[in-house]
């Protein structure tokens, strides 16, 4: 081997030194750590194979109960609902009950009375306010929403009942699962379903294409009617064309005219609503038969209901007709403090004379 290739070879054994060298840092030595039995996971594992479940599968099988109060106005349709575990939402209903009988709406914008134990909670997306509900942890949120008005109630009963995974309903048992409610000052929609699934949706509607706005239908027919003396107009909406008022010493009475599609009203489910409104959900049913009697209001037969007992403990009473005129299910209700009623049962006897519904 001459000089000269002596000396590229030292020179390349040299540089490969020198590379092996600037490899070999502290970082780059393998290391094996010894983890403590008791914080690796396994024990844990082998204990409670549950608690390592895909947190959204095992929410896909728990028990959830939800309940959206829709209120139809002219302007705009509101959403107040609150969905969670089954038992949460049951020990709260007492709370959120109240809650409902205080909402009113002031033009177009609601107002309401918080329970003690709620707290607002923070802004969010697609949401006009959110109330914590109770002491929960998580809590409950009382979710309030608007979209436009004449929001179709089949397209929304349907996709919330598929959230909580129930089969859809159809036109005709629509009132099965969305049930017409007034609190004295606002009428509502009141939607109340338990089934299994997360009930986890942006209101009112996520989770689905956009509700379609139903088609225009032809104009309703205009109500006309006499107001008897000391009565006062309230405010109407696209489902109460008529609202009555009257206040004496404190106690307050509404005569309403409510249109809603025939096709998902009947009387006897209507009846014991209002039964359980009075407190006279225990009735038989030949005490209840003694109270019916058929009318005939503008040339059309129907039925009417009384529903006052002095004796009770309950303070409301209501006096209900209802009627079936074409598409139509009216419903011309005297309801309130069962004093005041009572008081003025000729007064709306008047009324229901004079009204003109076609």
């Amino acid at each position: 081997m001459n000089k000269l290739n002596k000396n590229i070879i030292l020179k390349s054994l040299a540089v490969l030194f020198i590379s092996l060298q600037a490899g070999c840092y502290e970082d780059d030595k393998i290391r094996v750590n010894t983890v403590p039995k008791g914080r690796s996971g396994l024990t844990k594992l082998r204990q409670d194979p549950q608690s390592f479940i895909n947190p959204a599968s095992a929410t896909a099988n728990q028990s959830t109960r939800m309940v959206v109060a829709i209120f139809q106005n002219p302007e705009a349709t509101w959403f107040f609902k609150v969905s969670g575990p089954s038992e949460q939402v049951t020990a709260t209903e007492a709370s959120w009950k109240t809650f409902f009988e205080t909402i009113s709406f002031e033009g177009n914008k609601p107002s309401w009375k918080i329970p003690s134990d709620w707290a607002t909670g923070a802004e969010k997306p697609m949401r006009y306010a959110t109330l914590k509900i109770g002491s929960f942890s998580p809590p409950l949120e009382m979710a309030i929403s608007s979209l436009g008005p004449n929001q179709d109630l089949l397209l929304n009963a349907n996709r919330w009942l598929g959230q909580i995974g129930l089969p859809p309903t159809s036109s005709e048992n629509l009132n099965a699962t969305i049930e017409p409610v007034s609190n004295g000052n606002s009428d509502y929609y009141l939607f109340d379903k338990t089934g299994r699934g997360s009930g986890k949706m942006t209101p009112p509607f996520a989770g689905g294409p956009p509700i379609a706005q139903p088609p225009a239908s032809a104009p309703a027919p205009s109500v006309k009617f006499e107001t008897p003396a000391g009565w006062n107009t309230g405010q109407t909406n696209s489902m109460v064309k008529v609202r009555l008022t009257k206040e004496t010493d404190g106690k307050k009475a509404q005569i309403s005219v409510i249109e809603m599609p025939a096709s998902a009203n009947e009387w006897e489910p209507n009846v014991k609503r209002w039964q359980q409104q009075v407190g006279l959900g225990g009735l038989s049913e030949t005490e209840l038969s003694a109270r019916v009697s058929e009318i005939s209001i503008d040339g059309v037969e129907g039925q009417i209901v009384d529903l006052i007992d002095m004796n009770s403990d309950s303070d409301d009473g209501t006096i209900a007709a209802m009627i079936k005129l074409g598409d139509s299910a009216w419903f011309l209700k005297l309801s309130g403090n069962k004093d005041l009623v009572d008081a003025n049962r000729e007064a709306f006897k008047s009324f229901l004379n004079t009204l003109k519904l076609k």
